[in-house]
C-alpha cells in the first residue's frame, strides 16, 4: 500500500491526503515526530526534509504540488485539474500561488508560536500525543527556534502577513467568484488553498479576518476542522488591515 508521511496539523500534508482519497489511491498515513520528521524522512530515503512525503507505486514524491501532479498522471485524467487547457491553466496557477503565497502564512504564525510562547508548545504535543509533553516544551525549544528562523518566521514578518492577509483572502474570494475554485468538484487548487485557510482558522486571531467570507465557506466545506483553537497571540495591532 502507498504510504503518505505527515506530520500531525501539517495543512500541505492534509491537503496531500484529501487529494489521495480525491484520486481513490488506498494509501496508510505514518505520521512522524513533531520536529523531528527531517531526520526521520531521510533514513526512509527521501531527499527532501519536508512533508508530505509520499511513496507512490514505489517511487518517492515530496511536496503537495509534486504530489498533485503525480497523482494526475497516475490517473484517471480530470481527477484533480480540469481537462480543458484554459481551466486547466487557471487551476495550475491558483495551486502555485495557494502554495507559494498562502500556505507558507500558517506556517510562519505556527512556528513563530511555537518558539516563543511555552504554554502553547506544551498544548501542541500533548495533543500530538508526545509522552512527557511539559519536557518535550522544554527541551525542544532550541529545535523550534531553528525551525522558525529557517521559514522566516520573525516578528517583522508575521507582522506583514497579519497585515497582508486581507487582500489574499479576497483574492481567494474572488478565485471561488469567477470559479477557478468552489466548484461542486473540488480540484487540486481547492485543496491547496482551503488545507491553508483550515489552518489559519485554527488561530484565534485569523478567525475574525476570514470568518464570513466565501474562503471561510471553502475552508469548512473541504477540510475536517482542527482539533481546538490556538489561543490569541498576536499583538492586537499586527491584525489591523493595512491602510
Amino acid at each position: 500500500m502507498d504510504k503518505l508521511y505527515a506530520i500531525p496539523f501539517s495543512h500541505p500534508t492534509i491537503a496531500a491526503r484529501l487529494m489521495l482519497e480525491r484520486a481513490g489511491v488506498p494509501h496508510e498515513i505514518v505520521n512522524l515526530p513533531l520536529a523531528l520528521h527531517p531526520l526521520f524522512l531521510r533514513v526512509r530515503g527521501f531527499s527532501g526534509s519536508t512533508v508530505p512525503a509520499l511513496v507512490l507505486d514505489g517511487r518517492k514524491v515530496q511536496g503537495s504540488l509534486a504530489i498533485s501532479r503525480a497523482l494526475e498522471a497516475r490517473g484517471p485524467a480530470g481527477i484533480l485539474f480540469p481537462v480543458d487547457p484554459e481551466a486547466r491553466a487557471r487551476v495550475e496557477e491558483a495551486e502555485r500561488w495557494g502554495e507559494a503565497v498562502l500556505q507558507p502564512i500558517p506556517r510562519r504564525l505556527f512556528r513563530w508560536t511555537m518558539a516563543g510562547n511555552p504554554a502553547i508548545r506544551r498544548r501542541v504535543f500533548e495533543r500530538a500525543g508526545l509522552p512527557l509533553p511539559g519536557i518535550a516544551a522544554t527541551v525542544m525549544k532550541p529545535v523550534l527556534t531553528r525551525f522558525a528562523r529557517v521559514s522566516n518566521a520573525n516578528d517583522g514578518r508575521v507582522r506583514a502577513d497579519m497585515e497582508a492577509l486581507h487582500g489574499l483572502v479576497d483574492r481567494v474570494d474572488a478565485l471561488i467568484a469567477e470559479g477557478t475554485i468552489g466548484g461542486p468538484e473540488p480540484n487540486a487548487a481547492d485543496f491547496q488553498i482551503a488545507t491553508s485557510l483550515a489552518a489559519m482558522l485554527a488561530f484565534e486571531d485569523l478567525v475574525p479576518r476570514i470568518e464570513g467570507r466565501p474562503a471561510a465557506d471553502l475552508a469548512r466545506r473541504i477540510v475536517p476542522p482542527y482539533p481546538g483553537r490556538v489561543p490569541s497571540v498576536v499583538p492586537a495591532d499586527w491584525t489591523r488591515r493595512a491602510a
